[in-house]
């Protein structure tokens, strides 16, 4: 492993007014797609404070934004935003599910339009149990045209671990659930994903929760291609038919055993030119001292280091929980980062709330501009979407988050913005 030298700087802006696409919206950050572009649309996301699970359809020629409402007054909790698919045809899915409730009768949740291209009308939702007896969490959907347009899904659920399924026929069936990454029983790995749209799906993942007792998170890399589960180097550990990739059989690009800068948890990845992931992830001092870092393969090695303080957890009952960060996967050497404390040099915002951020790295240096001075209220976890416009303001920023007070998980009163 590769450490990233630590060099910053930092300036504060004036900002610009961002655009409200949602006036009671808030997302959690492991279902994904939250946000596509699909020409000149944008699609978001959202749950609102009531338990609305929406899609907003932005148009980005005439700055129109429309909302829909996939279901009323659904569990009010944020781990229930939906994730979309845009799927070759050009319909688009959307997939939710409660917060690993509901084990009795677990299901997922899932709507199509009724055209393409086109959120005004919708089929009625289905459900989907996958075989699973288990509740579900967090869904993930990619398609691969390399595979004859086979669509995988990915959420949480046979024994608490990351479970997956498929599908060769467009999401009319599926096949039965299967863990695809485990850690033990009824713990709780956690994973983002990243497809090439084509052919590789990758994994990057943690032992579990970071509150969890028995273990230090450490963060780990694995990818799929062609029905073979991979380490970064290429290889191969395998098939996916053959049952789960134990965690310690991924490349561990952080060690949370024993790092001085505590343990980890994932937030982003994306991949970049040559198909090489990025990752921007968190690790934790303590809950007043969590720190972002940023990871990227460079073909033969992981080049891991932190960038930037994040400040204090959310709250109290959450301790694991930052601001948040996310990569522009269109400028893999941009993050954007919510934190409520300066990102170079770590003293409390004078606004005593989570600022936005914008970070650039050129020469191995990364710098950082504000784009919440003097923030009123809370900004948090932003996201920006692959395929974007290229942004207008001065910033030079393309991102979403949402703003206002989040409280905890279950009680919220945020609305979702957009500058571009």
């Amino acid at each position: 492993m590769r450490v990233l030298p630590l060099l910053f700087a930092a300036s504060v802006l004036s900002a610009a007014e961002p655009v409200v696409l949602n006036r009671d919206g808030a997302w959690c950050w492991f279902q994904d797609e939250r946000v596509l572009v699909d020409g000149r649309q944008l699609y978001v996301t959202s749950i609102s404070s009531k338990g609305d699970v929406q899609v907003n359809t932005w148009n980005l020629a005439t700055g129109a934004v429309r909302e829909f409402t996939l279901a009323d007054h659904f569990q009010v909790d944020d781990h229930n935003v939906p994730a979309l698919l845009l799927r070759s045809d050009g319909h688009l899915m959307a997939f939710w599910t409660t917060h690993s409730g509901q084990a009795s009768a677990p299901r997922m949740f899932v709507r199509v339009t009724t055209k393409p291209h086109d959120t005004t009308a919708w089929e009625p939702a289905q459900t989907l149990d996958f075989g699973s007896p288990h509740g579900f969490s967090y869904a993930n959907p990619f398609q691969l045209p390399a595979e004859g347009g086979r669509i995988y899904f990915f959420w949480r659920s046979l024994n608490y671990n990351p479970t997956w399924s498929r599908s060769d026929d467009n999401g009319r069936t599926w096949s039965r659930a299967a863990n695809h990454i485990f850690y033990k029983k009824g713990e709780r790995p956690y994973v983002k994903y990243a497809s090439n749209g084509r052919d590789t799906i990758h994994f990057a993942y943690t032992d579990g929760h970071p509150d969890r007792s028995g273990f230090r998170n450490s963060l780990y890399h694995a990818y799929l291609r062609g029905g073979v589960l991979y380490r970064s180097d290429g290889t191969a550990i395998r098939r996916l038919e053959e049952g789960p990739l134990q965690v310690a059989e991924g490349t561990r690009i952080y060690d949370g055993t024993t790092s001085p800068t505590g343990e980890a948890w994932v937030w982003d990845m994306h991949l970049d030119a040559t198909g090489h992931p990025v990752i921007a992830y968190t690790s934790h001092v303590s809950p007043q001292d969590i720190r972002y870092r940023y990871a990227r393969w460079n073909g033969s090695a992981w080049e891991d280091g932190e960038i930037a303080r994040a400040g204090r957890r959310l709250y109290p009952t959450q301790e694991y929980y930052a601001g948040g960060i996310a990569l522009d996967p269109d400028h893999l050497d941009t993050v954007y980062l919510s934190a409520s404390v300066h990102p170079v040099t770590g003293a409390e915002n004078a606004s005593g709330h989570y600022e936005l951020w914008k970070g650039a790295r050129a020469g191995g240096k990364w710098s950082y501009r504000n784009l919440t001075p003097g923030a009123k209220v809370d900004n948090l976890r932003p996201i920006v979407p692959a395929g974007h416009p290229k942004a207008r303001n001065p910033e030079g920023a393309f991102v979403l988050w949402y703003r206002g007070e989040y409280r905890t998980y279950t009680d919220w009163s945020t609305e979702v913005v957009a500058l571009r």
